[in-house]
């Protein structure tokens, strides 16, 4: 775990940002590759991956804020253009929309478009989460005690007792029976859904999806809704409604959201003459 992992003068090179710039980069190349398959312009793909970067950070920025609103209010200024502090699903969202308009605008069936790059945002998420892990930003989860359990002493949000204190009142609520760690281990909870997105990309990327019905990108808003739904619950963001935090709310709907595009799929697909996913 190396938040900096370069730095000469005021130049500073951090983990979270390559490991970013890293997610988009094989994003697109993965899109790519679909593009390419079923003839589309590239034209179009370079206006979707301009979109979705934009919209991808705006959104989770703005969501973050949302979350946070009470620390945004004490100092806008360190929230704005701090170089973490994301709420992905917020990202997600914003991106489909504004990508939804430029699809109709080109003539094209978002649902084949959609299933084209759901593969390239399941491994997105995945190594953007990794960023997360490197950077230490305090995306992690609740103190533990198992094997897994990852301590992140360096990090930008430390794991270390004396510097958050917050920790060690969780870890002493959790285990009153234990002498509180000098460096507290928690859930590394964005490695989770790293791997759970590896295992999504895994099946978007079988042979013999029928590409356009929307299934492929039913599939990964459904997978993605489940996975981070139940992450949520070791998790250390606060509870907003009904025990739930406002990332599993927008979980569930992302899960509704998937159920929607499948049965527009289905009535979609119903004529069939959709191409299929080669391997």
């Amino acid at each position: 775990m190396h938040p900096i992992l370069f730095e000469w003068g005021s130049v500073r090179i951090g983990s979270y940002g390559v490991l970013l710039a890293s997610a988009f980069a094989t994003a697109i190349f993965v899109t790519n590759r679909e593009f390419r398959k079923n003839g589309l312009s590239s034209v179009l793909a370079w206006d979707i991956y301009l979109l979705a970067i934009i919209g991808g950070m705006s959104g989770s920025r703005l969501l973050y804020i949302f979350e946070n609103w009470h620390h945004f209010i004490e100092a806008p200024g360190r929230f704005i253009f701090s170089v973490t502090g994301f709420s992905v699903i917020g990202g997600y969202f914003l991106a489909i929309v504004m990508c939804a308009v430029r699809i109709r605008y080109a003539g094209e069936s978002f649902l084949k478009i959609a299933d084209l790059c759901a593969p390239g945002l399941a491994v997105g998420y995945a190594i953007g989460r990794l960023g997360c892990i490197g950077a230490g930003d305090g995306c992690y989860g609740v103190p533990t005690m198992a094997w897994f359990g990852m301590t992140f002493p360096s990090g930008l949000v430390s794991t270390l007792r004396d510097r958050n204190p917050a920790l060690a009142v969780l870890f002493h609520n959790q285990y009153p029976g234990d002498s509180i760690p000098v460096d507290i281990p928690v859930h590394p909870t964005p490695l989770y859904e790293s791997l759970s997105q590896l295992a999504l990309l895994a099946i978007l990327l079988l042979p013999g999806w029928k590409i356009g019905p929307g299934r492929r990108f039913a599939m990964f808003l459904a997978w993605f809704g489940v996975s981070r739904f139940l992450v949520e619950f070791i998790r250390l963001n606060p509870v907003v409604w009904g025990g739930l935090t406002s990332d599993q709310l927008l979980s569930a709907g992302e899960i509704l959201l998937g159920i929607l595009v499948l049965r527009i799929g289905k009535g979609s697909g119903a004529s069939g003459n959709m191409p299929q996913s080669q391997a």
